[in-house]
Parts: structure tokens; C-alpha cells; sequence
């Protein structure tokens, strides 16, 4: 039996490790900023330089350039749009990251609810249904997503789609290209605040390499041995989960085979009372036949039967005889009937030697007892 491992997992990163990274990534925040200020000042002074980043915010007709962290920033200079040759000594060029920041009314978002398997290929998911979510094919935009929310119980995830026509994208990079700044990412502000969006309009093609960071490496290998440790954790769980799931079907299959154990037996008992009602009306049409071939044979010939009545107990005769007083003593002597009596008088048939009589008896069941 196959178990995708990936998608047994996929709740449980959802609920432990997603804020456990965030948790990690916290700290080492924390602790890296705790470091710093242990350097002397130089060494603080030039860390500091290198993880500036240059913010570039297109304001009507030319570029405000602000140098700072997302946190912290501070204008430097602004530099013309349409300027064929700038002159860009004022700008620093050692800088970690330069960032375009779109004006907000030229990006454009929308929030979306998605399948949770959409995940894995959200960027390929939201450029095949683009023109259906925005009035423009993806052929014609930039664009990024930032995934807000997660609802495991339902299987979905919230997306919030931020795109901007690529035209007007072009536009403001050709013009800092002419300042001979090459931009690393495209971001937006929030709608509600100054906050930039954690997100990069740029095509994955368009952008920079990245140099290797130790900082960033250091924080990838603790990832590797976070990631680690949860999968040492997880596979007995996946292990005991794929064991569970094998029992469970061995379950299902002994509880089929044990209905239809209990449908055959009731089937042998079907079969069984049907054969024992066959042999019971077989035994009462022998007793039938014994009861008569007994009255038969013990009557005297001066006795005539005109009506035999046979019940389950008793046996009743009517008809005529000679010596109607003699008929109870030998209908007792036969083994198979007792308690012989008359059930009404009996009654001389006029101008004959003849009596009408009417008696019963008791079937004996069992003439052997």
C-alpha cells in the first residue's frame, strides 16, 4: 500500500512547523541583532551599510530615493524620470537590495480561495486562471501572491493576488536603468498602512543572483536541522499511520467474511426448519394413516362409520352399530386412543336392530411411553 508521505505530513506543517520557522526565524533576529552590538563600531558601521537597502518610490515626474531598512529609511535624493543621461554619484551603489515601489495606483490585488493542493504550484495555478480573476491574461502583467491563510478541516488556502500591468512596470524600470540601478524587487504598500508587501512583482528570470549569504546559509542549515528532527519525529507516526491503515483493511475483510458467515448460517437454518417441516408433516400423515388402519382394524363388523373427524388430540367417530355399548371398551383396548366416550346419546334407528352413535378418544402420542 502506497502512503504519500508528503500529504500525510502537509497538516501537521501547517499547525507545528510553519510557526515554528516563524518562531526560528524570530529568534535568530533576535539573536544576530543581540551580536551586532557586541562588535565594535566599525565593524557595526560597515554590517550596517551592507544591509541597506535603496528604496526607489515613483512620485509624479521623477524617483524618490530613500536608503534605509523596511523598518527605517530616510530620503537621500530624487533622481528624473525621463533623464537620458543622470548624473548618479549622490547614489550608493554597495547596498544590499534596491526596491521599486509602485505607485498604488497602478497595482491592483484581489483575495482568492484556492484548493490546498493548489499550493505546491500556486505561481503556475494563478498565470493559468489569471484572465479569469483580473481583466488581463498573465501575458500582459506581473505579478505575485502572498498566502494569508490556511484552513486544514476545509482543505483550502486564502491567497491575495497582487498584479500590475506590465507596461507600466517597464516603464519605471527603463527609466532607473537609465540611473544604471538595476532593481531586485517590485513591491507595492499595503492599502491600509505604509507597510511595504512582502512580495516581488519581477518574473524569476528578470531577477538578480543573489550572492551567498553566511547569514542567510547559517539560517538555512538550522532550517535543514529543524526539518530534520520533525522528520525523525513524524515517520514512526507515518510508520504507525500506514500500520493502522493495513489493520484497518484486514479488519474490513474479516468483518465481510464474518457476515457472510452469519448469512450462511442463517441460511443452514432456513434450510434446516424446512427440512424439519417436511419431516413433521410427514410424521402426522403416517400417524393419519396408522389411525385409521387402527380404527379399522379393531371396529367389529356389526359397527359402521359414516364421518371419521381427526384433530391433532382427538379422534371422533360417527355411524351405526349393533352393540353401540361394546364400541368403548374396544376402542380403549387399542394402544393409540384412551379416554373413549360417547359425545351424545346414543339414539335406536327405528325399524332396525341398529344404534346411531357419536364418540371420541384421545390420541395417545407417543403408544410406546
Amino acid at each position: 500500500m502506497n502512503v504519500d508521505v508528503r500529504h500525510a505530513l502537509q497538516p501537521l506543517r501547517f499547525r507545528y512547523a510553519a510557526p515554528l520557522q516563524r518562531r526560528l526565524v524570530d529568534f535568530w533576529s533576535w539573536w544576530t541583532g543581540e551580536l551586532i552590538t557586541l562588535l565594535p563600531e566599525n565593524a557595526r558601521n560597515a554590517i550596517a551599510r551592507r544591509r541597506q537597502k535603496l528604496f526607489l518610490q515613483a512620485d509624479g515626474d521623477g524617483l524618490t530615493v530613500n536608503l534605509g531598512s523596511y523598518a527605517n529609511s530616510r530620503e537621500i535624493l530624487r533622481l528624473p524620470l525621463d533623464a537620458a543621461e543622470a548624473k548618479n554619484d549622490e547614489l550608493p551603489r554597495d547596498v544590499q537590495q534596491t526596491i521599486l515601489v509602485m505607485p498604488a495606483d497602478k497595482v491592483l490585488s484581489k483575495s482568492l480561495t484556492l484548493p490546498l493542493a493548489t499550493e505546491e504550484n500556486l505561481r503556475e495555478v494563478l498565470a493559468f486562471e489569471m484572465d479569469r480573476h483580473t481583466p488581463f491574461p498573465a501575458s500582459k502583467v506581473y505579478y505575485d501572491f502572498v498566502v494569508t491563510g490556511r484552513t486544514a478541516d476545509r482543505q483550502e488556502i486564502s491567497v491575495d493576488l497582487v498584479y500590475a500591468p506590465r507596461s507600466a512596470v517597464d516603464t519605471l524600470l527603463e527609466s532607473t536603468s537609465l540611473h544604471g540601478l538595476k532593481v531586485d524587487v517590485v513591491t507595492c504598500r499595503h492599502r491600509d498602512n505604509n507597510n511595504l508587501q512582502p512580495l516581488n512583482l519581477l518574473p524569476q528570470e528578470q531577477r538578480r543572483a543573489r550572492r551567498i549569504n553566511v547569514h542567510r546559509l547559517n539560517t538555512a542549515l538550522a532550517a535543514l536541522c529543524v526539518v530534520l528532527l520533525v522528520t525523525a519525529i513524524m515517520l514512526p507516526i507515518v510508520q504507525k499511520n500506514r500500520a493502522i491503515l493495513v489493520l484497518e483493511e484486514q479488519v474490513q475483510v474479516a468483518a465481510t467474511t464474518a457476515r457472510d458467515g452469519n448469512q450462511l448460517r442463517r441460511d443452514l437454518e432456513t434450510m434446516a426448519a424446512a427440512s424439519r417441516f417436511l419431516t413433521d408433516k410427514k410424521g402426522s400423515e403416517t400417524m393419519v394413516v396408522q389411525l385409521i388402519d387402527e380404527v379399522s382394524r379393531i371396529l367389529p363388523d356389526h359397527a359402521w362409520v359414516t364421518r371419521l373427524d381427526l384433530s391433532k388430540s382427538e379422534l371422533q367417530l360417527q355411524g351405526q352399530s349393533s352393540s353401540s355399548s361394546s364400541l368403548i371398551a374396544i376402542i380403549e383396548s387399542s394402544p393409540r386412543l384412551e379416554n373413549a366416550r360417547f359425545r351424545s346419546p346414543v339414539v335406536q334407528i327405528p325399524g332396525t336392530n341398529l344404534d346411531r352413535f357419536q364418540l371420541s378418544a384421545d390420541i395417545v402420542e407417543d403408544p410406546s411411553q
